[in-house]
C-alpha cells in the first residue's frame, strides 16, 4: 500500500497537519520509559507519576504507541489509559491516535484488537476521513497493509455498512492495492444487489491494475458470494457469468459452489438435475455438508418425492453428518405436503429428542394437515408443547387454523378460548374466523348467533 502523501513530506512530522505525532513531546519519552524501565506491576504505577498537561495533545498521546510499537500490547493498554485518564472525557476518541493504534495492532498481527480500535472509530468519523488518517500514519509506523482490510471489515461488523465498506474497497484501489480476497467475498457478500456485487466485483478484479500476487486474485469463497447474490434475487440465468469468471481462473468447485447450484434446480422442482450435480461433486471427492444435504432434502419434499429425501436422511447419518433442524423441519413438511402427517408426527417427536423446535411456519403447516385429518385436539396439543419455548411465538395463521378445526368439530367453546388467546396476541379474527363460527352455530342450530356474526362482519367491511 503506497500510503505517502502525494506531496512527498510526512504529515506525522509536521505540527500543522492533523496527523501529527509529536515524539519530542517531553511526556512521550518519560511515558515510554516508565512503561518499559519497570516491571510489569509497577510500571502503570510510574506512569501515573509522570508530569502531564491537561489536557495531553493528542499527537503526544500517539508519540507514546510510536515508541512502544515494538510492545504491542502495552501500547494498546496505554491507548485505553491515555482515553480514560488523560484525554478530554465525552468526547469522539482523537482521530490520529486511533490511526497510531490500530497501526500497532496490525503490524503485530493483533487483528482483533485492530478491528476493535477501528470500529470505535467508524461511529465518530466517516470512511475517508479514516482511511486518510491510516494512510498518512502508515510509513511512520511501519504498518501492514491489511490494516486497510481491517477498515473495510470494521464497517461490515461493528455498523454493517456496506456502502461505507464499499468506499473504503474504492480507496483502497486507488491507492494501487486490492483487498484480501477473504475481505473482498465479505464485501460482496454485504451489498445490497447482485448487479452491486457484481459490479465491486469487477471493480476489483478486472478495472484494477493486474497484480502479480497469486494470494490477490479472487478464491471459491468470491464465486460463491456472487452467486449466492443472484440466487437471493431468482436471477439465476446469471449464474453463467459467474461460472465463466471461475473457469477463467481455473477456480474448482467446493461443496458451498454445489449446493447453491443445487438450490436452484431444487426450488424449480428439476430434482434430477440437483441429483446430477450431486452425483458430480461426489465424484469430484467433495463431501457433502449438513447444506448440501438439506438442499436435496428439501428439493424431493418439493417435488413430493418424500421417500427419496428420507433417504437422503438416513445416508446423511451414516456419513456422520448431524443433521439440523432444518433438516427436520423439511422432512416435517414433506410428510404433511404427501398428506401424511402421522410421519411428520414421529419425525417431529425425533426432533423434539434431539433438542429441537419447528419454525413458526412449519407449526402451521403440521397444524394444517393434522386438521384436514380430524386430529385437532393433536394440533392443539402441539401448539401448546412449541409455545413452552421462550423463542416460539404463534403465528395467526396456527389459531386460524385450529378454531377453523374446533368448529368443523362443532367444538366451539374450545375455539372461542382460541380466539379469545389470538385477540390477546393483537391478532384480530378475519373473515375466516367469522365463517368458521358461522359455520359452527349453522351445524348447531343457533342462529341467534349467526345472525349476530354476520352483522359483525358486515359493520367490519364498511
Amino acid at each position: 500500500m503506497n500510503a505517502a502523501s502525494t506531496s512527498g513530506r510526512d504529515p506525522t512530522a509536521d505540527p500543522s497537519s492533523l496527523y501529527f505525532v509529536d515524539a519530542a513531546h517531553p511526556y512521550a519519552a518519560a511515558a515510554a520509559t516508565a512503561l518499559t524501565s519497570h516491571r510489569a506491576k509497577s510500571k502503570w504505577s510510574h506512569l501515573s507519576s509522570v508530569p502531564v498537561s491537561s489536557p495531553l495533545p493528542s499527537s503526544a498521546a500517539a508519540a507514546v504507541l510510536l515508541l512502544l510499537r515494538r510492545r504491542p500490547h502495552t501500547a494498546l493498554r496505554f491507548h485505553d489509559f491515555a482515553l480514560r485518564r488523560l484525554l478530554p472525557s465525552h468526547s469522539p476518541p482523537p482521530l490520529v491516535l486511533s490511526a497510531s493504534a490500530a497501526h500497532v495492532a496490525a503490524a503485530s498481527r493483533l487483528r482483533g484488537a485492530a478491528l476493535a480500535v477501528l470500529a470505535s472509530a467508524t461511529r465518530h468519523y466517516s470512511p475517508a476521513q479514516i482511511f486518510n488518517a491510516l494512510a498518512a500514519t502508515y510509513r511512520r509506523f511501519a504498518s501492514a497493509p491489511f490494516v486497510f482490510d481491517l477498515l473495510l471489515l470494521a464497517y461490515l461488523r461493528s455498523r454493517r455498512d456496506a456502502l461505507a465498506a464499499a468506499s473504503v474497497a474504492r480507496r483502497i484501489l486507488a491507492a494501487g492495492a486490492r483487498p484480501l480476497p477473504s475481505t473482498a467475498a465479505a464485501l460482496i457478500r454485504s451489498l445490497p444487489s447482485a448487479a452491486a456485487a457484481l459490479d465491486m466485483y469487477h471493480q476489483i478484479y478486472t478495472h484494477s491494475s493486474p497484480q502479480s500476487n497469486q494470494l490477490l486474485l479472487p478464491t471459491v469463497h468470491t464465486f460463491n458470494s456472487l452467486l449466492l447474490a443472484f440466487y437471493r434475487e431468482g436471477k439465476c440465468d446469471e449464474f453463467k457469468i459467474v461460472l465463466q469468471e471461475m473457469n477463467k481462473y481455473s477456480c474448482k468447485h467446493n461443496v458451498c459452489t454445489y449446493s447453491i447450484r443445487m438450490a436452484e434446480y431444487c426450488d424449480r422442482k428439476d430434482v434430477d438435475k440437483a441429483q446430477g450435480l450431486w452425483d458430480e461433486m461426489i465424484r469430484e471427492g467433495i463431501q457433502p455438508d449438513v447444506t448440501a444435504y438439506n438442499t436435496m432434502i428439501g428439493g424431493y419434499c418439493r417435488a413430493g418425492e418424500v421417500g427419496m429425501a428420507e433417504e437422503m436422511f438416513k445416508n446423511m447419518e451414516m456419513g456422520g453428518i448431524d443433521p439440523s433442524a432444518t433438516t427436520f423441519e423439511w422432512l416435517v413438511r414433506g410428510h404433511c405436503m404427501a398428506g401424511d402427517a402421522d410421519t411428520g408426527m414421529l419425525v417431529r417427536a425425533d426432533m423434539r429428542r434431539r433438542g429441537f423446535g419447528l419454525a413458526s411456519e412449519v407449526v402451521e403447516e403440521l397444524l394444517d394437515a393434522l386438521c384436514q385429518n380430524g386430529r385437532v385436539h393433536d394440533g392443539l396439543g402441539v401448539l401448546r408443547e412449541e409455545m413452552r419455548r421462550e423463542e416460539y411465538v404463534p403465528t395467526r395463521r396456527s389459531y386460524e387454523v385450529l378454531i377453523k378445526g374446533f368448529c368443523d368439530e362443532v367444538e366451539v367453546e374450545v375455539a372461542i378460548i382460541l380466539q379469545a388467546e389470538m385477540a390477546g396476541k393483537g391478532y384480530n379474527a378475519g373473515s375466516e374466523v367469522y365463517h368458521a363460527f358461522i359455520r359452527a352455530y349453522e351445524k348447531s342450530r343457533d342462529y341467534e348467533m349467526v345472525e349476530k356474526l354476520r352483522k359483525e362482519m358486515a359493520a367490519m367491511d364498511t
